[in-house]
């Protein structure tokens, strides 16, 4: 199967990311990943980011400006991934304290 992301989301999220100390630029099931202590906290995939947080918080952002449950298909859905779609790749910015949140909880300080 191939892996569709956004070239313009991925060079967004490495300016944005990528200067945040501990994050690491990977990969991850052929897809651009952000790590942190080895773990994903965020990836960029078809035409939006993914990111982790707990299923609370997904659960208050579902339906906020492009924000909605993410799921490798349509019947299936992972309860702490948040999808992230953005028109205009340089939007991501304005989502800085949710990747800060979600690198907090991947690394266990939430």
């Amino acid at each position: 199967m191939e892996t569709t992301y956004r070239e313009d989301h991925k060079a967004a999220l490495d300016r944005i990311l990528g200067v945040i100390p501990g994050v690491k630029i990977s990969k991850a099931f052929g897809y651009p990943a952000y790590k942190i202590g080895g773990r994903i906290f965020c990836w960029v995939g078809q035409n939006g980011v993914t990111i982790k947080l707990p299923r609370e918080r997904v659960d208050e952002l579902v339906g906020s400006n492009g924000m909605h449950p993410f799921g490798p298909t349509a019947t299936t859905v992972w309860r702490e991934w948040l999808a992230i779609d953005r028109e205009q790749s340089d939007d991501y910015r304005h989502d800085l304290e949710l990747f800060e949140e979600s690198i907090s909880f991947v690394s266990g300080a939430f």
